[in-house]
């Protein structure tokens, strides 16, 4: 346990309201994720979960 009390951050536990916020967005965006698009709300989060960066798309390619 902590020795000082100034050390802790209080986290409130979400009321029922808050609960269904949240259920609902995710529900949002499970269903945009199904139908092939990609929700505002979690637009980067693969990428940064993944580690993964886009790879550029290339024109052509010259040999000089």
């Amino acid at each position: 346990m902590a020795e000082n009390d100034d050390d802790i951050t209080v986290v409130p536990i979400p009321g029922e309201e808050e609960a269904d916020r949240i259920r609902k967005s995710n529900e949002r965006d499970q269903e945009m994720e199904r139908k092939g698009k990609q929700s505002p709300h979690n637009r980067g989060y693969d990428e940064a979960a993944d580690g993964a960066a886009r790879v550029p798309e290339v024109d052509r390619v010259i040999d000089e």
